[in-house]
């Protein structure tokens, strides 16, 4: 009877042992099995933050070079000697005009175009004196929006009356007919070319 009871001890202990091991198994397996689908998952959602932030591509459009140069000459006196006031207008090749043509939300487009100058010389017997002006000679008597991205086209002479030099200069947004002119005038002194006189400014195109 003793034994019989022993026996009985025995096989509890060893059934109560091997269900214990069983359950720290499965409680050690469940936790990994878990985690590793945490680290599976945070990877993927990188990605697609990621690929939901990539940038977009901007588009660079460059004008071609103006190989045309406009030239004009007048001669005139002041106090008997003779003057010649010559003018050269031509692009330059620096692409320094940028404008961006994208509207909200699209892919970016940028456009480059050349600053357009003329060139003022004066020539009295063998003195010479010169200038340059662009687009940046007009800034304050122009609208900002406009100013922006305009470009010089054409100086043109209007008329001479003593020693001042009456001129018109066009600006315009390249490949648009928004254009405004602008008048103004030179004074000459001691035969130097003087700071622009700004007369009037108008819209003449759009």
């Amino acid at each position: 009877m003793k034994q019989l009871l022993y026996l009985i001890l025995i096989f509890s202990f060893l059934s109560s042992c091997d269900r214990k091991k069983s359950e720290k198994t499965q409680s050690e397996f469940k936790p990994k099995t878990e985690l590793n689908a945490e680290t599976e998952s945070e990877p993927k959602k990188e990605l697609e933050i990621v690929q939901t932030k990539k940038e977009k591509d901007t588009i660079n459009n460059y004008w071609a070079l103006i190989l045309d140069t406009i030239s004009s000459k007048k001669e005139f006196k002041i106090s008997d000697l003779k003057h010649t006031l010559e003018l050269k207008t031509y692009s330059l090749n620096d692409s320094s005009i940028v404008r961006n043509l994208a509207q909200n939300g699209e892919q970016p487009y940028l456009d480059h175009s050349h600053k357009i100058v003329t060139d003022f010389k004066l020539l009295t017997n063998s003195i010479v004196d010169k200038k340059q002006i662009d687009r940046t000679d007009f800034k304050k008597s122009l609208i900002p929006e406009f100013y922006a991205e305009c470009n010089l086209l054409t100086t043109e002479i209007d008329s001479i009356s003593k020693n001042t030099v009456y001129l018109n200069s066009s600006l315009g947004v390249p490949d648009s007919d928004n254009v405004w002119a602008v008048w103004y005038s030179i004074k000459i002194k001691n035969n130097k070319l003087g700071n622009l006189e700004i007369i009037e400014t108008d819209y003449v195109g759009l």
